[in-house]
């Protein structure tokens, strides 16, 4: 049976989980205890950018006052640049409570370890661990969809960097999970995180050849076909071209090898079949063939053989 991706629960650095938790990968939220106040954050997304890079930009960590004031206030001089932040400061902690934003002296901010949960740490504590499977079960989507802070280039850009930087981690594990399936002969999970990692860099054509490469191995020459045809279709709707020759090359020596009917008995289009898979095949083939009652025998054949529809209507 292929896997799907775990539903864990968010931690950082313990299996405690606080009481107050936020969701950045795929949506943007709050939820615990206390997530109706902190949800107030959420309208005023300069204040709510300030909490998620001195969340995120150190995993956790403590982050300096200038380096916060220079990312968010860069054309306003050092006092009232420090003004606003502290008013800034001010909000979150009437939002999230006064015990969730700390300073470290006059020079840097940080939140207190143990009082917010975020799903993008945990995703990256997860993966440090090894825990692969379990870190793709939080990332859900891109980091922050579709937030914007007005005039807030500087925060854009590096709202950015993160994106690529989680969207690149997720799909090397979603890669290395798949690995280890098909080392383990296990074929269909090998394909379904293999296309998992595709849909992590949509349209990669690196991506899609390390794909069909593997789907090749693995007999899934429709999910082959599939990836291929994504690609085109992408490819000449948005920039007006076709896929590269190294690609098309991949995807046409398969082609050949279907239309000979050059593969292995044990492999049929879509992914290798366990052994409930081919049980229940075997049961829709039997009652496939099955011709209904001119086949049965004896003096009362209903009530001895099975009965076809059309049996059960009658004595209905």
């Amino acid at each position: 049976m292929v896997p799907r991706p775990p539903t864990v629960p968010m931690r950082q650095a313990s299996d405690a989980r606080p009481p107050l938790e936020l969701l950045t990968l795929g949506r943007l939220g709050f939820q615990g205890e206390g997530a109706e106040a902190a949800g107030e954050l959420l309208r005023q997304p300069k204040r709510a950018a300030v909490l998620l890079f001195v969340l995120l930009s150190r995993g956790g960590g403590f982050t300096t006052r200038e380096e916060i004031m220079s990312l968010f206030w860069p054309e306003a001089d050092n006092a009232r640049a420090r003004n606003s932040l502290r008013q800034t400061l001010s909000f979150l902690r009437d939002a999230l409570g006064e015990h969730v934003i700390l300073n470290r002296g006059s020079s840097a901010v940080g939140v207190a370890p143990g009082s917010l949960a975020c799903d993008a740490l945990a995703f990256e504590a997860l993966l440090g661990e090894g825990r692969r499977e379990e870190a793709l079960g939080l990332y859900r989507g891109e980091l922050l969809p579709d937030f914007h802070v007005a005039g807030g280039d500087a925060f854009g850009a590096w709202l950015s960097r993160r994106r690529r930087h989680l969207q690149g981690r997720a799909a090397k594990a979603a890669w290395d999970v798949s690995v280890g399936h098909e080392t383990l002969g296990q074929a269909a999970a090998a394909a379904f995180w293999g296309k998992r990692a595709l849909s992590l860099s949509p349209f990669s054509e690196s991506e899609v050849q390390r794909l069909l490469r593997l789907l090749d191995r693995l007999g899934d020459w429709a999910g082959a076909l599939r990836a291929y045809n994504g690609l085109r279709t992408h490819l000449a709707r948005e920039f007006g071209t076709t896929p590269a020759a190294d690609t098309t090359r991949i995807m046409e020596e398969l082609r050949r090898r279907m239309a000979s009917g050059d593969f292995p008995a044990s492999i049929r289009f879509g992914t290798r079949r366990t052994s409930p898979e081919r049980r229940r095949d075997d049961r829709r083939r039997r009652d496939a063939t099955w011709a209904g009652p001119e086949r049965r025998s004896g003096s009362d054949r209903r009530e001895h053989e099975r009965r076809s529809g059309c049996d059960r209507r009658e004595l209905a």
